[in-house]
């Protein structure tokens, strides 16, 4: 498989070696930063690195199979259009698209290319988190009532300080809680309801804080906190109180390790790693090269996107409004 890099910041850098630990083959580098697209190009030994003027020229080349896309969030659906309208299929990071309206756009171009797009919800491949999914549905703690699950590190910075643009970003709510949204749906199904407050500051202080309160329609309810408040590190921890017992996680307490990379721009955000000797992030390029290849229904797809866009969206009004929000 030859893959186009849209994107080559730190989770397009990071997406490069995944992609290519799988056997993939970096062939073409596009960045709004065309020296950052060259790095990366130089360092999977792709021929061509261009600025994003140019994409035209990568997805029109038949030498391209897939591309991902690890751009900011407000340029994923256009991109989606353009390459669905190619012919290549897609890897996307998460969030899906800014808006449900424009993941929902996104997901009927794919299928006007007749071709796969995939949403990157790493945390359904994190070990850690696949333990708590098999205890759970082993029985080991009873019926599962309420979950509590917590996300936070440094204020991100990204290509132009773009994180900081809260319309742009969604802030910790939409860009780093959604981890944590969909592995809720991915285990406990679909939200009903949504109540959040959540801190949203700008420069000269760049800090943000979010709690939400859900119920979840089979009865459940989790208590999710996303803080982008810590002046350094990343820590991650998982409740789940069940009839007969309860789980706990916290990467403080265990192997999970975060490694921050650079982008085209200057320091870019924390990317937690995991405990395994593979990378969640390589497991999910595997699932998803496997989908291309073989048709094999991946562990994510694209409505599991479209849904956790949604519940974030709802949370957004929530804090705005100050009042719960209904699924």
């Amino acid at each position: 498989m030859n893959v186009a890099i849209i994107g080559c910041g730190g989770m397009g850098s990071y997406h490069a070696q995944m992609a290519a630990n799988c056997g993939a083959r970096i062939v073409a580098c596009v960045d709004a930063f065309p020296e950052a697209a060259k790095k990366l190009a130089a360092t999977h030994g792709a021929k061509k690195a261009l600025g994003m003027k140019d994409l035209a020229k990568i997805l029109s080349d038949p030498g391209v199979d897939l591309v991902l896309i690890a751009t900011p969030t407000p340029t994923h659906l256009e991109l989606v259009e353009r390459a669905a309208a190619a012919g290549k299929h897609i890897f996307c990071e998460k969030p899906f698209c800014r808006t449900s309206a424009d993941c929902k756009k996104a997901i009927a171009a794919a299928k006007r290319g007749k071709v796969k797009l995939f949403v990157g919800h790493v945390l359904r491949y994190f070990h850690e988190y696949e333990a708590l999914k098999a205890q759970i549905e082993s029985g080991k703690i009873g019926t599962p009532g309420w979950v509590k699950m917590y996300r936070g590190g440094m204020f991100p910075v990204g290509s132009k300080k773009w994180f900081s643009n809260f319309d742009q970003s969604g802030g910790v709510t939409f860009d780093a809680s959604i981890h944590d949204l969909d592995w809720l749906r991915y285990m406990f199904g679909d939200a009903e309801r949504v109540y959040c407050q959540a801190l949203q500051r700008t420069e000269p202080v760049l800090m943000d804080y979010a709690q939400m309160t859900i119920r979840m329609k089979s009865g459940l309810i989790a208590t999710v906190v996303g803080t982008w408040a810590h002046p350094s590190g990343f820590r991650a921890k998982a409740e789940i109180c069940g009839s007969a017992g309860l789980l706990y996680y916290d990467s403080a307490e265990s192997p999970l390790s975060a490694q921050q990379r650079e982008s085209g721009a200057g320091p870019g955000m924390i990317i937690p790693l995991g405990a395994d000797s593979v990378s969640p992030y390589q497991l999910e390029w595997e699932d998803f090269l496997a989908w291309v290849r073989d048709d094999r229904k991946p562990r994510v797809v694209p409505e599991d996107g479209l849904k956790a866009v949604a519940l974030a969206e709802a949370a957004l009004k929530s804090a705005k409004t100050g009042q719960p929000v209904k699924l």
